[in-house]
């Protein structure tokens, strides 16, 4: 099982640095929406610096949702979504390497720009640190709800439009908790209740999101 786990995370790096014009729009968009809100605000640092947190984790959100209908649709045209269902390993090795693909390919590179956004948002370098903690467990979260989305609309018309109508409501949580663990931190609370809370969301997703990813995939590899 393991060794089935490494062959498809390795497949999906390789197909993810090959997609590299991907990677570089998903970042692009991220840097374009954090970016250009100040300039709609308004200088003031008071004001930036209060909504700084909120529009960091919507611009992260809005910039990797576009992928999430196309997590598996690949794989289904080629037949390799077939081949995996059928060999000896099952489907959960290959959709645990599809979410840490995706944590690699598209989360760790969201990461890397944060600290560069908030700093030219005016956030103290002290709010860093539960800044980029919770964007990191909440984007883990976000990521696994948008890979549940793709499975479950893999193959149905608009499954773009769909995938967003299933996944907002669950990601809410993960918005709220990750956001108020920095608030907290500016209004001199402790981040420590907003970030178990989230942890605890994080965790709730991990484990409802491969048992419905198969449940998804296995009606579609039915349909085809």
């Amino acid at each position: 099982m393991m060794r089935a786990f490494f062959v498809c995370l390795k497949r999906d790096v390789a197909i993810g640095w090959q997609n590299i014009g991907d990677l570089i729009a998903q970042l692009g968009f991220y840097l374009m929406i954090a970016t250009l809100f100040p300039l709609a605000v308004g200088p003031a640092p008071q004001q930036l610096e209060a909504l700084a947190v909120s529009v960091i984790w919507i611009a992260a959100l809005l910039s990797v949702a576009p992928s999430f209908d196309r997590q598996f649709s690949a794989d289904l045209d080629t037949g390799w979504l077939s081949q995996v269902a059928v060999s000896g390993n099952g489907l959960f090795p290959y959709v645990t390497a599809k979410a840490v693909s995706q944590i690699i390919l598209s989360t760790l590179p969201l990461m890397i720009f944060t600290p560069v956004i908030a700093g030219l948002m005016g956030l103290s370098p002290s709010l860093f640190p539960i800044l980029m903690l919770s964007l990191l467990v909440g984007m883990i979260g976000l990521n696994l709800l948008g890979l549940m989305a793709g499975a479950l609309t893999l193959g149905a018309r608009r499954a773009g439009l769909l995938g967003a109508v299933l996944i907002l409501p669950l990601a809410l949580p993960l918005l709220i908790f990750g956001v108020m663990s920095s608030e907290a931190i500016l209004m001199g609370f402790s981040a420590a209740p907003h970030l178990a809370l989230l942890c605890a969301s994080v965790l709730v997703v991990l484990v409802i999101t491969p048992l419905a990813c198969i449940a998804g995939l296995r009606a579609a590899l039915e349909e085809t």
